[in-house]
């Protein structure tokens, strides 16, 4: 590593170097994915799983740290840029565990906690980190919601960090524009089926302006599909479709319309059940022996 003084990197100004940061430390490496409704964010099992045989020998629990430089030569420059880099990485992606199948729910969780405990003091860095799940039912919900509020409350994460991500089918498909008589085709827009939304651990409030924010650009999406098949049609020369038009886009507002009818019911109900997990929390942590209120003797209950 180079001296500090010898470092032409830290001579920059520190938002010049967050700048740079930002183009080699935002969403890559192997264990990332991003789609149109979240950005770039990190599988914690990649790091849990795939650590240097060093870092095991040192430690009991994979060094995050370790991994992340490894995949990031910046960081190996010096002491000063490996903090830096690693405090940018830690706040401007997302640490999300997908559980992929319901069965893996409790490994999904020890990965977590895996991964809070590889970055140490560090945690406080990390600025979305959670679970994520495809249609859960209520029950599943709620099991996962608790663990995540009792998980927030050992670990001492702020409020705003700590998310379940949940993932649900568009309940139905949109009305099409045409559809000729006898046939299979239709003139439609292809309209994304899945639709995220982020719970915010412990904070109502917050989770509603998330259901707010993805309302919001879930109807611009759909306009501008709406007006994409409707230029096509006319680059065609079907000026037929203007008789269509107005009847469409009215069939396509009410279709949206009860489409979020049913999720705002769902997410009511999500709340509910937050609610009820978040009142009792309170007063059990409040009533725990001193010897279980450690982090290390909470997880162990609580993934036995």
């Amino acid at each position: 590593m180079s001296t500090l003084n010898d470092s032409r990197f830290l001579s920059l100004p520190v938002e010049i170097r967050d700048h740079i940061y930002s183009y080699v430390l935002l969403g890559i490496g192997p264990s990332k994915h991003k789609t149109p409704h979240c950005g770039p964010a990190y599988y914690i099992h990649d790091f849990c799983t795939h650590s240097s045989q060093d870092a095991l020998v040192r430690r009991r629990h994979p060094d995050i740290w370790n991994i992340t430089a490894r995949n990031h030569p910046l960081l190996y420059t010096n002491h000063q840029i490996s903090n830096e880099g690693f405090d940018f990485f830690l706040a401007n992606n997302e640490f999300i565990q997908d559980i992929l199948v319901t069965s893996l729910a409790s490994s999904a969780c020890k990965f977590l906690n895996l991964f809070i405990t590889g970055i140490g003091e560090r945690k406080h860095a990390v600025r979305i980190m959670g679970l994520a799940i495809e249609d859960p039912d209520e029950e599943r919900f709620a099991k996962l919601l608790d663990w995540l509020i009792m998980f927030a409350n050992v670990e001492k994460i702020r409020t705003g960090v700590t998310v379940l991500r949940v993932k649900l089918q568009r309940p139905t498909k949109s009305p099409a524009l045409f559809t000729p008589v006898g046939e299979a085709w239709s003139i439609t827009p292809k309209d994304e089926d899945m639709m995220v939304f982020n719970i915010i651990v412990g904070d109502a409030k917050a989770s509603w302006a998330e259901f707010d924010k993805s309302k919001k650009s879930d109807w611009e999406g759909r306009q501008r599909g709406t007006q994409r098949i409707l230029n096509s049609c006319y680059d065609v020369g079907m000026e037929s479709v203007k008789g269509r038009e107005s009847p469409w886009r009215e069939e396509r507002r009410v279709w949206w319309e009860e489409t979020w009818q049913t999720i705002h019911e769902k997410f009511q109900g999500w709340m509910e059940i937050m609610d009820d997990l978040k009142g009792p929390m309170v007063l059990w942590y409040g009533t725990l022996p001193q010897q279980l209120q450690s982090a290390r003797g909470l997880r162990g209950m609580l993934l036995a």
